[in-house]
């Protein structure tokens, strides 16, 4: 009897096969994770990009070799979503009362989730004569946060700049990772509103609009990055200004904010007694200088803050509160040493006495930019 010859030609053809296949697997995760953690840092990544929703007539015209790379693409696009959402789009100034409507009831009826912006208080007190009031006992979990991830329907646009944006040595920029904060008079909404007659982003406007009457140049990013998806408003804030970070200027980075408190809480309670202060006889409001601790140059950020402190306690002592130091956080404040995270009054506070505030924040950093060495 014939013995059969074992085929081991086959089976070693088998098992090449078997290890190229893994290894092309391998590189080719390797190669999609180093581009996700690649997108996280913000650094823009592109994609392959065929158009996987098209109708029947049009997908017939699709070649197998399309529609192969469409569903390819969209496990990329999966691949690339990040806990706090993808959407890293700068998003349409949108004005009109059904969008705002909209983002306004999505924001006023979540419930509070995540730890965004509540700032722990901190030890570092920068020269000064006389005590400016320390917040304390600020309570967690106030902010009303968006979970969804959906894209704004409305069309997108390229950032605003103003004519003028960089002066010689310095390039300042001053823009609003929480744009659509607002003040007393928008209670009804959660203190939000895309109506810049309203909110913290038409402060910063009247703000740049001063510095540049008084020829200090800047860029002012007018972008509601809270907007449709809260969660990802510091991911769409870093992404605009990485859009116009200068590599041989100083970058001056001024992100706009409010400050707020649950309504009936105990740092709400403390807002009311520090809100304002009287400055040439007229109310204005309060602002707070607020450093992410875990940035590596958290060192030379509490220094540059100091001194900001330091030159509006000789021009309108107790327009600013003390600096606050917030451990854990970055709030994109790694992008420069010069990087300001300033809340401009609170939810308690009239907008008149906002813009008197915007005023005084105005000589304030005038003079401490030219100041700068």
């Amino acid at each position: 009897m014939k013995r059969r010859r074992k085929n081991k030609d086959g089976r070693s053809f088998y098992m090449v096969m078997s290890i190229l296949c893994l290894t092309a697997l391998f590189l080719g995760y390797s190669f999609v994770y180093n581009l996700s953690e690649e997108r996280k840092t913000g650094k823009e990544v592109t994609t392959i990009f065929i158009n996987y929703n098209t109708n029947n007539s049009e997908n017939s015209n699709l070649s197998t070799f399309d529609k192969v790379m469409s569903y390819f693409n969209l496990f990329l696009e999966k691949t690339f979503k990040e806990k706090k959402g993808d959407d890293v789009d700068i998003i349409e100034n949108i004005d009109t009362q059904s969008h705002e409507k909209d983002v306004i009831k999505t924001i006023a009826s979540e419930d509070a989730k995540n730890e965004l912006e509540i700032f722990n208080e901190s030890r570092y007190e920068p020269e000064a004569d006389n005590e400016v009031y320390l917040t304390s006992d600020r309570k967690e979990n106030f902010f009303k946060v968006i979970s969804t991830t959906s894209r704004s329907s409305a069309p997108r646009r390229r950032l605003f700049l103003n004519a003028a944006s960089i002066i010689d040595s310095l390039n300042i920029v001053l823009f609003h990772t929480h744009g659509t904060e607002a003040f007393e008079a928008s209670y009804d909404t959660n203190y939000r509103s895309l109506d810049e007659n309203l909110n913290i982003l038409g402060i910063g406007t009247k703000i740049s609009d001063k510095l540049l009457n008084k020829g200090i140049k800047n860029a002012h990013l007018k972008d509601y990055n809270d907007y449709p998806d809260y969660n990802s408003s510091y991911a769409n804030s870093n992404y605009a200004v990485r859009q116009v970070l200068s590599d041989s200027k100083r970058n001056i980075l001024i992100d706009l904010h409010r400050d707020g408190a649950e309504e009936n809480s105990n740092y709400e309670a403390i807002l009311s007694e520090v809100k304002t202060t009287a400055i040439n006889g007229k109310n204005a409001a309060t602002c707070t200088l607020v450093v992410g601790n875990k940035n590596k140059n958290a060192a030379k950020l509490k220094e540059n803050a100091g001194k900001l402190y330091e030159k509006a306690y000789e021009m309108y002592p107790g327009l600013f509160r003390k600096i606050i130091i917030r451990e854990g956080a970055y709030f994109n404040q790694y992008l420069s040493d010069y990087s300001f995270l300033i809340e401009v009054g609170c939810t308690l506070n009239t907008y008149e006495e906002i813009e008197y505030t915007a005023e005084l924040l105005t000589e304030v950093l005038y003079e401490y930019i030219n100041e700068i060495e």
